[in-house]
């Protein structure tokens, strides 16, 4: 416990748990990792004849990734090749412990029986399975390398859907930054910035600009004034009225054309 004086008073000291949070953060911060706890990702335009790219948001930073080969959307069903549109959040980290040096406490490594069931014939569809197993899925420890650094991103877990999409993550991407079929591709530089962010379960928005809100404008009322109902039934809406009358001047009006 430090206790801390202030012009010889003494001060309450503080408590275990915010001394650690003190000294996490100024590790991170010595290690010039940000604090925020969420990045977005916007798809660029396509030119003539090329692929679908799109660029992540990490702080001020911006880094340019791969999305799936029909671009961000509304996911519809198994392979369309789309990356969804919306907000979620990465609820895991994998990484290859020999390849990938850079990890985060809440990361585990991949082992040669680790898979994702993309079969959405099975109940396990769209989870972690162990291989082998009896229905398609996909192997975690690949050779190119795209696996390396593996961040699991929530689309269809709850409620889960079978046959709208399965096996959405975020990982490394090829040289070239060829499109997926429908994840999130970093290169190595952006993966390393971004694993160092502080929130444990990352918040990621896809396809969703995060504009500042903006107040609405208000038109200014109309000055307007409407007439009683008596003046109203004499006089057709067409006609303007030159002056305003009252019941006791119409009388007068009356008794002096008698």
């Amino acid at each position: 416990m430090i206790a801390k004086r202030i012009r010889g008073a003494k001060v309450a000291p503080e408590s275990t748990r915010l001394q650690e949070f003190r000294q996490k953060r100024d590790i991170f911060r010595a290690r010039g990792a940000s604090l925020i706890s969420g990045v977005s990702v916007l798809p660029l335009p396509r030119t003539i004849g090329g692929e679908p790219r799109g660029l992540m948001r990490i702080g001020s930073q911006h880094a340019l990734c791969a999305i799936g080969t029909a671009g961000i959307g509304v996911k519809s069903k198994e392979g369309d090749g789309r990356t969804p549109i919306g907000r979620f959040q990465i609820i895991g980290w994998r990484r290859r412990a020999e390849a990938w040096p850079v990890f985060r406490a809440d990361s585990r490594p991949i082992r040669n029986f680790d898979g994702w069931c993309d079969d959405p014939a099975v109940f396990a569809y769209n989870r972690y399975v162990h291989l082998p197993f009896r229905a398609r899925c996909e192997t975690l420890t690949r050779s190119d390398g795209v696996y390396d650094a593996l961040g699991f991103i929530d689309y269809n877990t709850r409620p889960r859907i079978l046959g709208r999409g399965s096996a959405i993550f975020l990982h490394l991407a090829h040289e070239d930054y060829r499109p997926t079929a429908g994840c999130i591709a970093l290169d190595r530089i952006a993966m390393r910035r971004l694993q160092k962010l502080w929130s444990n379960r990352l918040q990621i928005s896809v396809g969703m600009a995060s504009l500042p809100l903006r107040r609405p404008k208000i038109a200014e009322p109309t000055r307007t004034w409407v007439a009683p109902s008596w003046i109203a039934s004499s006089k057709s809406p067409l006609i303007p009225i030159e002056r305003q009358e009252t019941p006791f001047s119409i009388a007068n009006r009356r008794n002096k054309a008698k």
